[in-house]
């Protein structure tokens, strides 16, 4: 029976951990990265293997802060910020990982009760995975079955030696009996319901989808809106889409910091801004369109930009376009260097020629058609006095460029790069992000909306251009770079006098285009530069490098894991899990059978009182007091009786007893000498 209880004890700990395995794979990695759910999961799985701090609540919430913290710590020095659906999601993580990990008669329960809600979570996140979902099933069918004939095994009273109880192979028979009947009424439902008329179908023909599609003003950074709030962002979750891939011609390659714009914005608002009127013009050449003549004694470049699906309708160029050729339906905005196909023209490769010029001169105005293009309106009811205030402790003066510049170190000292919608007391997200109290963050949107309204408030004229930036290599061709919706980015142009538009971008530099900020803290500058604290501050951080690193976080959990999985015996309780009223008369029977060992009676293992007393019998050893002392110490641990003062001296009066008995040797000599004369 013994190892049928081990053998069920570790099969339903494999399955509860299979359970939570299954829900933790739900979730989707794009929101979740593993650092996170080591974050999430590792702090409470080592708590779980600590039962002896049941007994000191303060230190196990203390214990349990500070590991939360460093490990949020180190995800967040290695995966970035998380978006507010996927934090959402972790406040289950650590109790499911807890209960998991401890192992109590009742934790199966909760487990897959928690592992559930992950689940589900994951599924209305991340989509269904038949995979992930059976895998599920399968394990949780096994962990009812295991803790069902667990319970059996410990309240049986009365076991026949022919009976036989199910071994491991056949509660994962039953299991997966239990989860095929399952997955086969839920495909029988499921293909039912798809027979049945659906309001949802019958609205989804092709017009209605246009419909809606242009009723969504939702940006993506590269629509025709661009919106500044709503949940997390409109750069916030777009992640690994292939857009385009750009080679270089003449056996160039591309640059690691190239700007592909796809569009412009130029009428201001607080919460959203617009592209402003436009003047189209269709081209008939398909060859070659140029925007304007090439500068002279400047080098010219040329991108052959391959479109997929997600980027059919853009056009994107670099900055310096001057030429683009093999596009049909062409509508351009030469004014405004605004290019875009027509409805049906089809995603064709294209190529594009520009120029790498450097930063105008401090002293080159910029064009002074900005005010006719709309570059130098602000929003309706705008409030600039907060907005001044601002520029005036930021010394915001200079020539145009100057005023960009001083712009830019503003901003990224008043606040800071995160992936996060603003929030404050404020109405609007740009107001948020400027002026509200405490941490004032967002993104790359963010950066360009203020920027571009303070420009404009200087009397310098600007837009914002929206597109692609960074790239990464392409794998099968060193010279090309992929660019997909993961780096979509917002900047800022300046119209000059002969030069177009010439990008400034506010974002610091080491946020464009990537997916998550990198964390940066402003304060060790200035403490190693004086000498002061910089040993230390170095040793706090080889110190926090060493414990964020991933192998370590992994081996831990190995650990933990491993030592769950060892087969523990549940029918053994320690003093710390029994009853506070039985751990004075267990005190007392534990001295008494101490005395009796002494004196050559020991109890042997699994032996109860009863059979221990007619042993004590057999030898003319059980006397009055011993006999009534079993009595009283069955009656409080079985009976239910509350040791009260009458039975405290019936086992002292034992432990007397015993403690007077003359070795067993002794008194079978006295015994022998006594037969003998």
């Amino acid at each position: 029976m013994k190892a049928l209880t081990s053998s069920t004890e570790r099969v339903a700990a494999w399955s509860l951990l299979g359970c939570a395995t299954f829900a933790l794979v739900s979730l989707p990695g794009k929101d979740l990265p593993w650092p996170w759910l080591l974050a999430f999961t590792l702090p409470a799985a080592v708590l779980g293997r600590l039962p002896e701090l049941a007994r000191w609540p303060i230190r196990r919430a203390l214990l349990g802060m500070v590991l939360q913290a460093a490990a949020c710590l180190a995800a967040l020095h290695d995966a970035g910020t998380l978006s507010r659906p996927a934090a959402l999601a972790c406040t289950i993580l650590p109790p499911l990982a807890y209960v998991a990990i401890r192992r109590r008669d009742a934790d199966a329960a909760l487990g897959l009760f928690l592992s559930f809600c992950v689940l589900l979570v994951g599924t209305i996140l991340g989509g269904f995975d038949p995979l992930v979902i059976g895998g599920y099933g399968l394990c949780a069918c096994a962990v009812l079955r295991s803790e069902s004939l667990l319970t059996a095994l410990r309240h049986a009273r009365h076991r026949t030696p022919g009976g036989q109880a199910p071994r491991s192979g056949a509660l994962l028979g039953s299991a997966v009996s239990v989860t095929l009947v399952c997955l086969l009424c839920a495909i029988a439902i499921e293909r039912t319901i798809r027979l049945l008329p659906s309001p949802s179908r019958a609205d989804s023909s092709p017009n209605f989808a246009d419909a809606s599609q242009k009723n969504n003003n939702r940006s993506v950074g590269l629509d025709d809106s661009f919106i500044l709030d709503g949940s997390g962002g409109v750069l916030s979750d777009l992640h690994g889409e292939q857009l385009v891939r750009v080679r270089a011609e003449l056996g160039e390659t591309v640059p690691s910091d190239l700007y592909l714009r796809s569009g412009f914005f130029a009428q201001p608002d607080l919460d959203r801004w617009l592209i402003g009127p436009l003047g189209l013009a269709q081209t008939n050449s398909v060859k070659a369109h140029q925007l304007h003549r090439p500068l002279p004694n400047a080098k010219e470049h040329w991108l052959e930009i391959e479109r997929f699906a997600g980027a059919s309708k853009f056009v994107l160029t670099p900055p310096g376009t001057f030429e683009v050729r093999d596009l049909a339906q062409l509508l351009v905005d030469p004014d405004r260097e605004f290019l875009r196909q027509g409805p049906n023209a089809p995603p064709d490769t294209y190529l594009t020629g520009y120029q790498d010029l450097p930063l105008p001169p401090l002293d080159l105005p910029v064009d002074p058609r900005g005010e006719a293009l709309g570059l130098t309106s602000l929003p309706a009811d705008f409030d600039a006095a907060p907005f001044t205030t601002l520029l005036a402790r930021w010394r915001v003066r200079g020539t145009p460029l100057q005023i960009a510049e001083r712009i830019a170190q503003g901003l990224a000292r008043h606040c800071r790069y995160d992936r996060i919608d603003p929030v404050g007391p404020y109405a609007h997200a740009i107001e948020n992000f400027l002026f509200a109290d405490g941490d004032r963050h967002g993104y790359c949107m963010h950066f360009a909306s203020a920027a571009a309204l303070m420009l404009r408030m200087n009397g310098v004229p600007c837009r914002i251009g929206v597109g692609l930036y960074g790239g990464v290599q392409d794998p099968s061709d060193s010279d090309a770079r992929l660019y997909g919706s993961q780096h979509a980015h917002a900047w800022v142009e300046i119209p000059f006098v002969g030069r177009g538009y010439v990008v400034f971008d506010p974002t610091p530099s080491e946020q464009r285009g990537q997916g998550a900020p990198t964390p940066t803290d402003p304060g060790d500058a200035g403490l190693d530069a004086d000498g002061g604290g910089g040993n230390f501050l170095g040793t706090l951080r080889k110190l926090g490098a060493f414990l964020s690193q991933p192998w370590l976080l992994l081996g831990v959990l190995v650990v933990v894991l491993a030592t769950t999985l060892r087969p523990r015996h549940r029918s053994e309780r320690t003093e710390s899990g029994m009853p506070a009223q039985l751990r004075t008369p267990r005190r007392l029977l534990g001295r008494i059978l101490r005395e009796l060992a002494r004196a050559g009676h020991v109890r042997q293992r699994r032996q109860t009182l009863e059979m221990f007393g007619r042993e004590l019998a057999s030898h003319d050893r059980l006397l009055p007091e011993l006999q009534a002392a079993f009595a009283a110490y069955q009656e409080v641990r079985f009976g239910g009786r509350d040791f009260d003062p009458p039975r405290q001296v019936v086992l002292a009066r034992a432990l007397d007893a015993a403690a007077a008995l003359v070795p067993l040797e002794s008194a079978q000599d006295a015994r022998r000498v006594s037969r003998t004369s």
